[in-house]
């Protein structure tokens, strides 16, 4: 229902204002057809935004804000002096790459041919970017907007293996078994697991440190035989990630840090 999100509230939302026992409290209203419920957003800064699915009225959406009103008041502010991320500068050569704890130093080079496709390749620390002639020729914000989609989609690509391989890895405590696994950009959430045993998690955990993307796919792997948050829930947890509060407690204040 409430979470805490990274990134800035949405462009063209519907601002309102309610006032409730603690006083106004200014939000924005974002439709979404995807949604199933009204959920409430937090974002650094302190920014608060209202999901709704269409057709939700706006008495339930002020009956869902006076419900959590002491939640809302408590992350915002916690998170009213983390000011949210500011615009990125375009990636230049010699930019500097967060991968797994460490970090990747950007290169460019020139593709074989006008008509190859770009290619990403990794050696050592290097990570370089070949790139059709055209593309030096563009404008900054438009190459640079290409540049982020290709490391993306390498990025995606280094978080199947990766997340695999640590879902074997911390498998060999449980002895769960899982339908399928997706790589994903979501806005809200981590990971998650479905009833049916999919798990989703998000590539972004890459720029993170290896213990905080491990934390995650604990916690996701014990969704496999715990469907919810309770005590049993986080013993089983535990049981692989003792430090797991201070994982969550990273994230919590970090998360939105993570993008290049």
């Amino acid at each position: 229902m409430a979470r805490q999100e990274q990134g800035k509230p949405s462009a063209g939302a519907d601002e309102r204002t309610i006032h409730l026992s603690g006083g106004p409290i200014t939000y924005q209203v974002r439709p979404s057809a995807r949604a199933r419920r009204v959920r409430l957003v937090v974002r650094p800064g302190g920014a608060l935004e209202v999901v709704k699915p269409r057709g939700v009225s706006q008495a339930r959406i002020e009956e869902t804000l006076r419900q959590y009103e002491a939640w809302i008041l408590r992350t915002q502010a916690r998170l009213a002096p983390l000011a949210p991320p500011p615009a990125p500068t375009p990636l230049a050569e010699g930019s500097s790459l967060p991968f797994r704890g460490g970090a990747l130093r950007l290169t460019f080079a020139s593709a074989a041919s006008a008509t190859s496709m770009a290619r990403v390749t990794l050696r050592g620390d290097q990570l370089t970017l070949a790139l059709p002639a055209a593309a030096f020729t563009m404008a900054t914000e438009e190459r640079d907007g290409r540049v982020r989609d290709l490391l993306e989609r390498w990025y995606r690509r280094q978080a199947r293996t990766i997340f695999e391989e640590r879902l074997t890895h911390w498998n060999a405590r449980y002895n769960l078994t899982w339908a399928s696994v997706a790589i994903k950009s979501q806005k809200t959430r981590w990971g998650s697991c479905s009833r049916r045993g999919n798990l989703n998690f998000n590539w972004r955990l890459l720029l993170a440190p290896p213990a905080i993307l491990d934390y995650v796919v604990i916690h996701e792997l014990c969704h496999l035989q715990e469907h919810n948050h309770a005590a049993p829930f986080w013993a089983l947890v535990e049981r692989a990630c003792p430090d797991y509060r201070d994982h969550r407690r990273w994230l919590r204040l970090h998360g939105h840090e993570l993008t290049f």
